[in-house]
């Protein structure tokens, strides 16, 4: 059966190219493309029938589609719809809320990922419910490549990049929403290598009882796929609050519980390798968590510097010696979190740049960033977190941790 996209969509080149992509891959593919600028609002009793997947821009008619979700999601035996958004964490909240079978943004949309994310609905007829909700067919995932995990059954699909995907699933023998990242095993990653390193580092890090480290439920390899199942934090990531604004002295007490996990990982012999703010979480109950440590960073960073350019985050975070292929040792850390932190402090990321190249250069050869007059008290610990050196850093986080605001050394003050 030939595969059935619906795309809607303001703007008629982003239309053009949605329909590319899925003709690409499907020749025979029945790509209908809708207007909302010309033709207006989709009836209310429009049931998508005929369709195996919806392809829904988050403008449609100059306004919100967050209201056509709405009332997409109403309709029993709705066909799955995927929200194409801006990426941000709000929004993406907000669609699989209003009932989203899967969100993209528009800056990381290309063709594999766009692929991956429809092929698991292709000739799926959807169950009904009489609340409308939309369903994912488990055998259809699992032909699509997830491997087969017992006790655990899937909800949706939160994230997918070239070489990992995360899903919202259920635990069954416990009835509890927990989060499975599951790694595929590439031979351009390191092969049986980089699968051996990958489950060690997690089994170390699984034995850790610290506050600001995720808690890991289980970890192991399924068929040729590694995964791991921990906790959910409900409340959003480090960059969302950035972006709201963080109070000084709260900066400072974030950047301490992420060095004290860090401290600890580190004397465990792991290295975090992608501290970023999209992998520093917050649980429910409002508490930090450390998560997502890099288990592919270099396969993801080689994409970056030789792929399109566009830079997808990580290297704006990214210690000099790690931007060069240089071997990192825990002081490549403390780099990226003086960037993080400097970055809690103002709103602003210190070194920005067209290319993911552009901004390594920086991180090598760009002065070590000032902070605006009200906060230099800071500015101490900002010069030595991000000195170019790693000598010239702090020799551990533990140091970190004994530093005050005054600049003076007390190491009562250490978490």
């Amino acid at each position: 059966m030939s595969p059935r996209i619906f795309v809607i969509d303001d703007h008629p080149d982003y239309r053009n190219l949605l329909s590319h992509h899925v003709t690409t891959n499907w020749p025979d593919a029945i790509v209908r493309l809708y207007d909302p600028q010309e033709s207006g609002r989709l009836p209310a009793d429009f049931s998508g029938a005929g369709n195996d997947v919806i392809l829904l821009g988050d403008s449609a008619g100059g306004k919100d589609a967050l209201d056509w979700l709405h009332q997409f999601h109403r309709i029993q035996r709705f066909p799955p719809v995927v929200y194409i958004g801006n990426g941000d964490e709000r929004q993406i909240v907000a669609a699989i809320k209003a009932g989203a079978a899967d969100y993209i943004s528009r800056e990381r949309l290309n063709h594999r990922l766009l692929i991956d994310l429809i092929e698991p609905y292709i000739g799926h007829e959807q169950p009904s419910s009489s609340s409308g909700r939309f369903f994912v067919d488990q055998e259809k995932l699992a032909e699509a490549g997830l491997p087969d995990l017992k006790g655990y059954e899937f909800k949706r699909r939160l994230a997918i990049n070239e070489v990992s995907s995360v899903y919202m699933v259920n635990e069954v023998a416990s009835g509890n929403e927990i989060v499975l990242k599951i790694l595929r095993q590439v031979p351009d990653f390191g092969g049986e290598a980089a699968f051996d390193r990958f489950l060690q580092e997690y089994e170390l890090i699984a034995k850790i009882d610290h506050p600001n480290i995720v808690r890991i439920f289980d970890l192991g390899v399924a068929d040729d796929h590694a995964f791991i199942a921990m906790e959910f934090c409900s409340k959003g990531s480090l960059k969302l609050r950035i972006k709201q604004g963080i109070e000084p002295l709260r900066a400072y007490e974030l950047m301490r519980q992420i060095a004290s996990a860090l401290a600890e990982l580190h004397e465990a012999g792991i290295m975090h390798r992608d501290l970023k703010p999209t992998n520093i979480m917050f649980r429910e109950d409002d508490s930090l968590v450390l998560i997502d440590f890099g288990l592919a960073k270099q396969a993801q960073l080689m994409a970056e510097i030789t792929g399109t350019g566009e830079i997808f985050g990580t290297p704006y975070y990214m210690s000099p010696e790690q931007g060069h292929a240089v071997k990192v040792d825990e002081r490549g850390d403390i780099y990226s979190l003086g960037i993080i932190f400097f970055e809690m402090l103002t709103g602003l990321k210190p070194f920005e740049g067209e290319t993911a190249m552009s901004v390594i250069i920086q991180h090598r050869q760009a002065p070590i960033p000032r902070l605006p007059d009200d906060l230099f008290k800071y500015q101490p610990l900002i010069d030595r977190m991000l000195a170019k050196q790693p000598e010239d850093r702090f020799a551990s986080t533990r140091d970190i941790l004994s530093w005050s605001p005054a600049g003076d050394i007390n190491s009562s003050a250490a978490i």
